[in-house]
């Protein structure tokens, strides 16, 4: 199976291949990154798990569909959540040549920007053949770095690091509204981010879960 293959089978679920490389392992041959397409959302609002009112939705559409699409592709399904112990996506994407540390120290894709999430993986016994993805971080030709200013309660900065407690007071106050429906304002900043393509029941539903709300 060749990467294009794989992208044309993932796409009609809303999924993009959003990375991939030939790990140093005995038993894994190939690892394939998945992110959500701009088509994600429309696929998901469509399905029983956005549906049914029970926690977690997102994570139960990946797990459901993810592990399908690997069965077809006698593949094996990875995901980034249900754990501990949990799968080294931060670094299986710094390896795939797509993904790097900003300057904040979040992750930052090549065609994402800082709106990069994976939900899930696949994993192959057999190698694959791999264009050249190597790229160098957006980062470097970055000129003004937005996101080192970007949050409007400096709650994640380059020399103290993330402030967990002002990030939620500030989300949980009238003001925080707007990064409940347009996303976080350090990673909307960055010039290569595509969160303005993304609905606001989408990033409400990700700023709840990652309040621990849903």
């Amino acid at each position: 199976m060749m990467l294009d293959q794989i992208s044309d089978t993932i796409a009609p679920h809303g999924l993009a291949v959003s990375g991939a490389f030939l790990p140093v392992s005995s038993d894994v041959k190939t690892l394939v990154l998945l992110s959500p397409s701009t088509a994600f959302w429309s696929v998901f609002t469509d399905s029983p798990e956005n549906a049914d009112g029970l926690a977690n939705p997102i994570d139960r559409w990946s797990t459901r569909v993810i592990t399908a699409l690997a069965d077809d592709m006698s593949a094996r399904p990875k995901f980034p959540f249900g754990g501990p112990p949990y799968e080294p996506f931060l670094d299986w994407a710094k390896q795939s040549g797509r993904a790097f540390a900003s300057p904040l120290g979040m992750l930052v894709h090549d065609t994402y920007g800082m709106m990069i999430s994976y939900r899930g993986a696949l994993v192959f016994d057999q190698i694959i053949d791999l264009p050249d993805q190597t790229k160098p971080s957006p980062c470097e030709t970055c000129i003004d770095q937005p996101c080192l200013t970007a949050c409007p309660v400096s709650a994640i900065t380059k020399e103290n690091g993330y402030d967990v407690a002002t990030c939620h007071a500030y989300l949980d106050s009238t003001a925080g509204a707007a990064c409940m429906t347009q996303a976080c304002q350090i990673r909307t900043s960055c010039p290569v981010s595509v969160a303005p393509k993304r609905e606001a029941s989408h990033n409400m539903l990700h700023m709840r879960a990652f309040k621990g709300e849903t």
